[in-house]
């Protein structure tokens, strides 16, 4: 892989990472769900708030419009 590529795939990842850890965070303190009734030893209410988040960001970090084909080819893979 072209190292500026993989460059860009760490950066990207990274924020991702960071932004779905904030709403994550958010979406633990908006009271939305009763956080006591999970396990803190499981990762049920990690993957609940995880998946929420990705929900409310996935529009964000999609490629522009005319890359649409190229993604949906991806998307096969």
């Amino acid at each position: 892989m072209n190292p500026k590529h993989q460059e860009k795939i760490d950066e990207l990842t990274a924020s991702i990472a960071a932004t779905l850890r904030v709403t994550a965070q958010r979406l633990y303190h908006s009271g939305a769900v009763d956080v006591d009734q999970f396990n803190p030893d499981e990762f049920s209410l990690a993957k609940i708030l995880v998946t929420a988040a990705m929900h409310q960001h996935k529009n964000e970090f999609a490629p522009l419009f005319k890359f649409k084909d190229d993604l949906e080819n991806l998307k096969r893979f």
